[in-house]
């Protein structure tokens, strides 16, 4: 222990204050809990339902703080059991595990749920139940929650991994767990668009966009709905004499169910290695910031042009 805290100090010592100060020292400091880890494995390896329990313990410089279990249940576990493996990590990871993050996955037959929280706040028992009901619900692969710590500028998220259904039933399902909590929900179900839904969103705001959007969703699509309206929406379609109706249909049909502005991104095709020819219109706005250099093509171009003299304000 003594010469893994002189190899410590050695290597604070070679690093400039700005940098200590920013990374906060993740490694260096506090008492190796590594034994304390495996500790809580083989305590979770008793729980009735557990198979088998890997742990990794991570406190380096360079590594950050971690604390990870992963649990793989029988074939036979109930959800009971489960949430009481979940439970009894928070009972194991006490406070000398408040400055890291802590990290539970439950491995289920062929689905796997992830919780990792950044906070210490004992999430995982409460977690588990509402992940489970999505997990049978949606039948995902894989389900990951993560909560991030208040002064984070990262939102707390919950992404569902090739969830085989359908994202309207997929974001009801979400709802009817999490409805009411602030959260960004991930999800692309096979051959279906690419959402990324802040919470909470309203029922009817949902309804609404369905309407509106369900003709028109394409598997390369990626949407992202803020404030209960879409903010982002990225098509791509193949170049060609139809190219501008098809924009024009996408925007239209969205801008009716959005009261405020949003951004319209495309990308035109020419086969399947074409070069990138995007374009942007803020529809209803005139927000554009730092646009990047365009290389676009006198055609691409001339298409952005008309499709914001049609839809933005900023003429």
């Amino acid at each position: 222990m003594g010469e893994r805290r002189a190899h410590c100090r050695r290597r604070i010592a070679s690093v400039a204050a700005v940098i200590v100060a920013a990374v906060g020292l993740s490694g260096c400091f506090g008492r190796d809990l590594s034994d304390r880890g495996h500790d809580i494995g083989a305590v979770l390896s008793t729980k009735a339902g557990v198979e088998d329990v890997s742990t990794v313990y991570q406190n380096g410089f360079d590594s950050g703080r971690l604390l990870a279990h992963t649990v793989t249940m029988s074939t036979d576990a109930t959800h009971n059991q489960a949430v009481e493996v979940a439970a009894t990590f928070d009972q194991e990871t006490g406070s000398e595990f408040d400055r890291y993050d802590q990290e539970l996955t439950l491995v289920i037959s062929h689905q796997v749920i992830e919780m990792r929280d950044s906070t210490s706040s004992d999430i995982m028992a409460e977690r588990t139940p509402h992940l489970l009901a999505l997990a049978s619900e949606l039948s995902g692969d894989r389900i990951e929650w993560n909560r991030q710590p208040e002064q984070s500028t990262f939102e707390d998220s919950l992404e569902l991994r090739d969830a085989q259904t359908d994202p309207f039933r997929t974001i009801s399902a979400v709802r009817t767990e999490f409805g009411s909590e602030d959260f960004q929900l991930r999800t692309r179900a096979p051959s279906q668009a690419e959402w990324n839904v802040d919470f909470p969103f309203s029922e009817q705001a949902q309804n609404r966009l369905e309407t509106a959007i369900s003709p028109i969703l394409d598997q390369n699509d990626e949407i992202m709905i803020e404030d209960d309206q879409v903010s982002s929406y990225f098509v791509e379609i193949p170049d060609g004499p139809q190219a501008v109706s098809q924009l024009r249909d996408k925007i239209e049909r969205i801008d009716v169910v959005n009261p405020q502005p949003w951004d319209f991104h495309w990308n035109l095709t020419t086969g399947p290695n074409s070069q990138w020819n995007p374009g942007w219109v803020n529809v209803g706005g005139c927000d554009y910031g730092e646009e990047p250099d365009s290389q676009s093509t006198t055609s691409v171009q001339t298409l952005e042009d008309q499709l914001r003299a049609l839809y933005d304000t900023c003429q």
